[in-house]
């Protein structure tokens, strides 16, 4: 039994690898492994558990929608909604980060929520809201590196760009201008 198990979830893990989109960023429509093709990514968080970002059933071309799904010892162990179809997630100790950035208003300065799911069991760990597009995260031992892009507030201006320290509990430690 335990063997099957083993080659289920190898054979999970493969056909995820065909459809893969490229990480970061995860599936979007239109995109290959997108939610087109019902595709995803797959991560691996250090207790083995395999996170896969991949098109909810309730998904369609009009209305795209996308979940997380945890799967740990060849079962399903939680799934939860992501709060955008084009939705990043990035696994960071024991949790895995969605950054979502909702489509500003025009004139608006776009901003991103971090929301930390718990790789255990799927609950919310805490919500970050930055001013700015997150275009990159990368743990550390005691949390997770933003980069964080301002647009600039005038034309021809210059954008700022941040380095944005942020602790396993969402507080931000510091914040760099670079």
């Amino acid at each position: 039994m335990k063997k099957t198990g083993i080659a289920i979830l190898a054979l999970l893990m493969a056909a995820t690898f065909a459809v893969a989109d490229n990480h970061p960023g995860g599936p979007g429509p239109g995109a290959p492994g997108g939610y087109e093709g019902g595709g995803g990514y797959l991560d691996v968080a250090s207790d083995g558990t395999v996170i896969i970002t991949r098109a909810a059933a309730s998904s369609t071309h009009a209305n795209p929608v996308a979940e997380l799904v945890a799967i740990r010892n060849g079962a399903i162990a939680w799934t939860a909604t992501l709060p955008s179809p084009r939705t990043e997630t990035e696994i960071s100790g024991a949790q895995v980060i969605e950054v979502s950035e909702p489509k500003p208003a025009a004139g608006a300065m776009p901003s991103t929520t971090l929301t930390a799911l718990s790789i255990s069991n799927g609950t919310q760990a805490w919500t970050l809201n930055i001013t700015g597009r997150v275009n990159n995260l990368t743990p550390f031992s005691g949390g997770t590196y933003a980069v964080v892009l301002i647009p600039a507030a005038t034309s021809g201006g210059t954008p700022t760009r941040n380095l944005v320290a942020i602790s396993s509990s969402g507080v931000v430690l510091s914040t760099v201008a670079f």
